[in-house]
């Protein structure tokens, strides 16, 4: 009886964009053995008409960080960061000083999970939204909002499927140049890669 009611509180999205055997922007190394918080193992990156659309390979699929084994939603299992340098130029955007890969970035997504509660009056079960939230980022670190969305008000935005999440960002949100450049953050640890066409 569990296996019906959790199939029907995670129904898979639509691919967002073909990949085909597009190689990843960042690949990571998943250490050690998994923790309850689902890890982000790689990050695919293409310009799509204007927009950029990435997918986030996870270290496990998605329905196991969205929810426990006993068909709960659950918080805060998934937790991703990602910076995005639109222009490549470190000089420019944040500033945390030349160590950091985040130098240079313009922008701020963040990628997790909020759990909401059964609504009995609505009939609505118990499930999980995968969210997504962009702002522009001020030399000194502040943010902006420019979009929020998730998997079930924007599916065409926020796509979840297999081990895979998938985010398209507007071209009218966020501009992109030559050699722009995308950093994954994960604790003290930090990944970039370029973005190409």
């Amino acid at each position: 009886m569990l296996l019906p009611v959790l199939l029907l509180a995670f129904a898979p999205g639509r691919p967002l964009f073909y990949w085909g055997a597009r190689p990843p922007v960042i690949a990571t190394e998943a250490e050690g053995e998994r923790g309850p918080e689902a890890r982000i193992v790689e990050v695919h990156a293409a310009l799509d008409r204007g927009d950029l659309v990435l997918r986030l390979t996870l270290d496990r699929p998605v329905q196991e960080a969205l929810y426990l084994p006993t068909g709960e939603p659950v918080s805060g299992r998934l937790r991703a960061v990602l910076y995005l340098d639109a222009d490549g130029d470190r000089a420019t955007g944040l500033d945390q000083g030349p160590r950091d890969l985040r130098t240079g970035a313009d922008y701020r997504l963040e990628v997790g999970v909020v759990a909401l509660g059964a609504d009995k009056d609505e009939n609505l079960p118990a499930q999980a939204l995968v969210t997504a939230f962009l702002a522009s980022l001020s030399p000194d670190g502040r943010r902006r909002s420019l979009w929020r969305g998730d998997d079930a008000a924007t599916p065409d935005r926020v796509s979840v499927r297999g081990e895979w999440v998938e985010v398209r960002l507007s071209g009218a949100q966020v501009t992109l140049r030559p050699g722009a450049r995308l950093i994954l953050t994960d604790g003290d640890r930090s990944w970039d890669g370029r973005i190409g066409p």
